[in-house]
């Protein structure tokens, strides 16, 4: 063009006629996953509300659970165990069923030994215990009572109806001694440190009943770890031998680490061993007796802790057939 230079149209900046970046758009994907979101809130909040409103009319009236329990109290028999599904149901069947939910029933080591259970249950819940053959279903409103039978357990030793005829001792692993642990008032007191005595107890937030032993500490709080025995010299022997440990005391478990080692002993030798910590419950260990069925033989349980602040150890045990 007739006075314009090439020139004048060249430009120094190395980007010339550069534009701002236009702002990302979401992609096709992202939007799905938004709505997808924003949907689900809603859906969730829309099922909450109406759990709200319908929860209550599911809810067991108290003429429900007065007819649930005239139900039960009719068939139960002394030896019965009694429970409710859910377990956070219980305190509400102790409120109709209280009297008949004895300390022994509630604080006991395992199912076993009961051949007749009655369970309660709301929601379509069912316990634990309840397994066997229904032999009785009836549903009073929001509530369902069964009645499960089962061959119970027989038991041929129970350790804590036992336990002051135990061997208490305290094994001193440096020295390589054994020091006796005599009884003193309610309990086995050792010289060196360490207890053994019966003990409503808590452990995986229900009450049991059980040996209390805390995991004994060594002398001056440094050194080899020292052992407690427990030795029952005579245990009349059935198919299994069960014995179930924990640790006692929600607050223990809440600041204490360590863990405790049980072992049991069957005669002159070791058995089987387990390691129980915070989150072992309260934890069954089996041993198979089946070969020795109906012998008398001694059984030990050992119990030490290479961190024994508040190792509360609590435990129990049958010999069963």
């Amino acid at each position: 063009m007739r006075g314009t230079s090439l020139a004048a149209t060249v430009s120094t900046d190395p980007e010339p006629n550069r534009a701002e970046p236009a702002a990302p758009t979401p992609s096709r994907t992202t939007t799905v996953l938004a709505i997808a979101g924003a949907l689900a809130l809603l859906v969730l909040a829309a099922a909450e509300t109406a759990q709200a409103l319908i929860a209550p009319g599911r809810a067991p009236s108290e003429a429900d659970w007065i007819a649930a329990a005239t139900d039960v109290r009719a068939g139960f028999r002394a030896g019965d165990l009694i429970v409710a599904a859910p377990a956070w149901a219980d305190p509400l069947a102790r409120r109709y069923l209280g009297d008949l939910m004895t300390v022994a029933m509630d604080a006991r080591m395992d199912d076993a030994r009961y051949g007749r259970v009655w369970e309660v249950s709301q929601r379509g819940e069912r316990a634990l215990e309840a397994h066997g053959v229904i032999t009785a279903h009836h549903r009073f409103g929001a509530l369902t009572v069964r009645l499960v039978e089962r061959p119970a357990a027989v038991v041929t030793y129970d350790f804590l109806a036992h336990w002051k005829d135990a061997r208490v001792t305290r094994w001193e692993s440096a020295e390589r001694v054994s020091l006796p642990c005599p009884w003193q008032g309610d309990r086995f007191a050792c010289p060196k440190g360490g207890t053994v005595r019966r003990e409503l107890v808590e452990v995986d937030t229900r009450i049991r009943e059980a040996l209390l032993a805390p995991a004994p500490a060594a002398g001056g709080g440094a050194g080899p770890v020292p052992i407690v025995a427990i030795e029952f010299p005579e245990v009349t022997l059935g198919r299994e031998l069960v014995v179930t440990a924990g640790l006692h005391d929600v607050w223990a478990r809440k600041y204490g680490r360590g863990t405790v080692n049980v072992e049991v002993w069957l005669g002159d030798r070791p058995v089987t061993s387990a390691t129980i910590g915070n989150r072992s419950g309260w934890l069954p260990i089996r041993i198979d007796t089946s070969a020795r069925d109906g012998q008398t033989a001694p059984v030990r349980v050992q119990i030490s802790s290479p961190e024994p602040a508040l190792r509360n150890l609590a435990f129990a045990a049958e010999a069963r057939r």
